[in-house]
């Protein structure tokens, strides 16, 4: 899917947040991620991504590997550890073994479930809210991603 520009400070579903991301570099150490939002939508990153065939994890991902598969044009949905079982289930069904989607926990994220791309961010509650979709649509493989057409696979496998 070829990119196109869009504006960086635009939302194009309701309700989610925007982020200017200026540096997207390769590091081997820690990133810290605490001036941005949770989880962070950018920024440096491991040179290794986090495998987002439609994985879905069960603990808490490395941010530095996660942050990399959205430069890819990952969707990244992540659940807050008192999100309702049956609310992670509902997003489960949505991401498992759908490429380009990745889920896992985010202790502390502030929300029941955030969507994740790069450079953006929305909050909900359910699956069933037309946004998430939306957020889908637009975002895995978008025009924010940086490298769209990056692979999802061969990185890393575990949390």
């Amino acid at each position: 899917m070829a990119a196109k520009s869009i504006d960086p400070d635009k939302a194009r579903v309701p309700g989610e947040q925007t982020y200017r991301i200026l540096q997207r570099h390769h590091v081997l150490g820690p990133v810290d991620y605490s001036g941005g939002p949770t989880p962070p939508v950018g920024g440096p990153h491991h040179p290794t991504w986090q495998n987002a065939n439609g994985d879905v994890y069960d603990r808490p991902l490395r941010n530095e590997h996660a942050v990399h598969s959205l430069e890819h044009g990952v969707v990244w949905v992540t659940y807050a550890e008192n999100a309702p079982r049956s609310v992670v289930n509902a997003f489960r069904k949505k991401v498992e073994g759908v490429p380009y989607r990745m889920m896992s926990p985010v202790p502390g994220q502030g929300a029941p479930v955030k969507l994740t791309a790069w450079g953006r961010q929305l909050a909900v509650t359910s699956a069933h809210d037309p946004r998430v979709d939306q957020f889908f649509d637009a975002y895995i493989q978008g025009p924010q991603a940086p490298e769209p057409e990056g692979p999802v696979t061969g990185g890393k496998a575990t949390p």
